[in-house]
């Protein structure tokens, strides 16, 4: 089931950590590239699988700090799939309302890999 829930989001572009269970996406800002992340953890007490603690902050917000999703176990690979693609939909809706991506859309701004003037061009 960990597997079916790290390939899910592999297929979102969420790419998971090789030591620990947590997957990150790197996000273009109008300062340069931040990343998003999320973390998977297994509650025994419930039996379920979580996608939680999600972090993008911009503007001192965490965007993503409500994020979550969790996977019964023995729930389809159908079900999970869906869960997994409805919490990357909501994920993308609220990294793309935050102050440093939407700045982007600002005329004369384009990502930079560091805060300077030129940022202005």
């Amino acid at each position: 089931m960990k597997d079916a829930i790290i390939g899910g989001l592999a297929q979102h572009g969420w790419c998971k950590d090789k030591i620990l269970d947590f997957f990150n996406k790197p996000v273009d800002t109008f300062v340069g590239q931040a990343t998003a992340s999320i973390w998977l953890r297994f509650e025994e007490e419930c039996d379920r699988w979580w996608l939680t603690a999600g972090n993008f902050t911009s503007a001192g917000e965490n965007v993503l700090a409500t994020s979550f999703a969790f996977f019964p176990v023995g729930i389809s690979q159908n079900e999970i799939q869906q869960k997994i693609a409805s919490l990357v939909a909501s994920m993308d809706r609220d990294i793309s309302r935050a102050f440093s991506v939407r700045m982007l859309d600002v005329v004369g701004y384009r990502p930079v890999k560091s805060w300077s003037a030129s940022a202005l061009v």
